[in-house]
């Protein structure tokens, strides 16, 4: 993979998360769409990690340990617990601002950094691109069923 195909990918895969989400209403995005989640929190779930895999670089590139590992379903449920009754206006914005700075951060990253899986010890030999992938277009693609669901 290329820093263009990397980007290309990116930005394919956000053009389909924003043009699925311009078709709701706010109303519609604050309905719930599984037992505890409304759209809204999906959102304010890929605004919370897009900005842990670019906290996650921001580490790595200064020499400090990643964060301590903890279990995905335990990040979530604090995720969520912090954005719940944060306005679905203000979730948008921070979202936003959050994939920007995911696209800032790859910018400012060395193809080195990007796709030498032995770059950085912590990634176990997995290129740190991945990750991205895996916190933006791969992520959104992940939740579209849980997107376009029925309101509950």
């Amino acid at each position: 993979m290329t820093r263009r195909e990397l980007l290309d990918a990116i930005r394919a895969g956000r053009r389909s998360l924003d043009e699925l989400l311009s078709g709701f209403s706010e109303e519609q995005m604050l309905e719930r769409v599984d037992e505890t989640w409304t759209r809204k929190d999906v959102i304010a779930h890929f605004d919370a990690w897009e900005r842990r895999v670019v906290r996650l670089l921001e580490r790595l590139q200064s020499g400090a340990p990643a964060d301590p590992a903890v279990e995905t379903d335990e990040l979530n449920e604090r995720y969520w617990r912090a954005s719940r009754d944060v306005p679905l206006g203000e979730v948008r914005a921070s979202e936003r601002a959050a994939y920007d700075a995911l696209l800032a951060a790859i910018d400012g990253a060395t193809d080195e950094e990007l796709f030498d899986g032995d770059h950085f010890d912590w990634t176990e030999g997995e290129p740190l691109a991945n990750w991205f992938r895996g916190n933006s277009d791969e992520h959104y693609a992940e939740h579209l069923e849980q997107l376009t669901r029925p309101a509950r």
